[in-house]
């Protein structure tokens, strides 16, 4: 039992070093972009590369995890991220950024995808939302960092400080590999055995679900990486202060959380998830009014966050209760990469038409995203619902 709690908290540490480099650039873009002399909406090309990276990585998840153990993945990918870190913090080119992408994108894709199969499949909800609690911890931690190195006009600081933290995780997962549980060739076969695409996407549900990724994947990178630049473009705030805006985003999602993982025992995933949407369609229309102290807008923006926390774990473990175990691998797979394109493709765009229009635009996207996000999830979970009543009645 000791073993077991010692590796569900190095599971939890390596959930934080996911989270730890997540929303770096978006905090320090207004530096970063004018100590490369590149324009605002760049940011985007950045995002999609590391994104691609990490739909490349999570879309052939199931192969990777027949090759590999758990243990294996995740020391490997946290290695990869704090070298690629630490190599960004040394470009003098935009075009030098793009190629750390790379190993940022898939070490942080193969972490993502391996540690949320293996909670679905082997814990409890409280444990799904505790493991994402702790990627809230390194997200907040990211940008809280760049604030402190931002405030010494210093982006390249901010990037070597995660870096190194990361190698330390890395590390940590190094010296306790021995506390994992032995997983098998065969098992890991038969556990993520080759499923057709067109069988999963044929399931009763499967597409609204990984919607329901891909929107909610776009609305929380909205908010990790433009609101810092919404805050000082339209409310006129310093570098430093917009960056905290990120943290205190960041920061609502990690109590939210753990709130959730709390909460769980009391309350249905499903509570849980559309208690959040809501909260989030509030936040982004009070965001709208214009004029009001700063303090109220680190509120609000903090009750975004806090709308955000009970979705994407919840959702993942209500994969479990809505879909086949032998399609689980092959259903999460899916459903990460799908949603990395909501980062990947939809937040970049989004970031040209601030780039091109106005980022003032910014809590309107919130807002049209987190309604169809709401209509979607409802819709799947009352056909679930329906198909648990009527399979009642068969086997009355």
């Amino acid at each position: 039992m000791k073993k077991k709690f010692i590796l569900l908290a190095v599971i939890y540490i390596i959930f934080i070093a996911l989270g730890l480099p997540d929303a770096l650039i978006g905090s320090g873009w207004n530096l970063i972009r004018e100590d490369l002399s590149v324009s605002l909406g760049t940011l985007g090309i950045m995002t999609i590369s590391v994104y691609s990276m990490s739909v490349l990585a999570t879309f052939n998840a199931p192969r990777l995890l027949r090759l590999l153990e758990t243990k294996a993945i995740s020391i490997i990918s946290v290695f990869m991220t704090g070298f690629a870190l630490i190599m960004i913090s040394q470009v003098n080119e935009f075009y030098q950024m793009l190629f750390f992408a790379i190993p940022l994108g898939l070490g942080a894709g193969a972490i993502d995808v391996s540690l949320n199969h293996y909670l679905a499949a082997n814990y409890e909800a409280k444990h799904m939302n505790y493991l994402h609690s702790f990627y809230g911890i390194g997200v907040t931690l990211g940008p809280s960092v760049m604030a402190y190195t931002l405030s010494q006009n210093s982006w390249r600081n901010g990037y070597i400080i995660v870096g190194v933290m990361l190698l330390v995780i890395a590390s940590i997962a190094l010296f306790t590999n021995k506390l994992w549980a032995k997983e098998p060739k065969q098992e890991r076969e038969d556990t993520h055995a080759h499923v057709k695409m067109s069988e999963i996407l044929k399931t009763k549900g499967a597409i609204s679900s990984i919607l329901i990724f891909m929107i909610y994947v776009h609305i929380e990178s909205l908010g990790g990486v433009w609101i810092a630049s919404y805050f000082y473009l339209e409310k006129g705030v310093t570098y430093a202060i917009a960056a905290l805006f990120t943290t205190v985003f960041y920061l609502g999602l990690t109590v939210g959380r753990l709130t959730s993982g709390v909460l769980s025992s009391k309350l249905k995933p499903g509570v849980l998830v559309k208690t959040g949407q809501i909260l989030i369609v509030i936040a982004s229309v009070l965001m709208l009014f214009q004029a009001m102290p700063l303090w109220i807008y680190f509120v609000i923006v903090g009750l975004f966050g806090l709308g955000c926390s009970p979705i994407y774990p919840n959702m993942m473990f209500l994969n479990s209760v809505y879909f086949d175990k032998k399609k689980l691998s092959k259903m999460v797979s899916l459903q990460m990469a799908l949603g990395y394109l909501g980062f990947g493709i939809l937040t970049p765009l989004a970031g040209l038409f601030f780039d091109k229009v106005s980022i003032g635009y910014f809590p309107v996207f919130v807002i049209v995203s987190s309604s169809l996000l709401l209509f979607i999830t409802l819709k799947l979970m009352i056909q679930k619902k329906l198909e648990a009543q009527n399979l009642e009645r068969i086997e009355a």
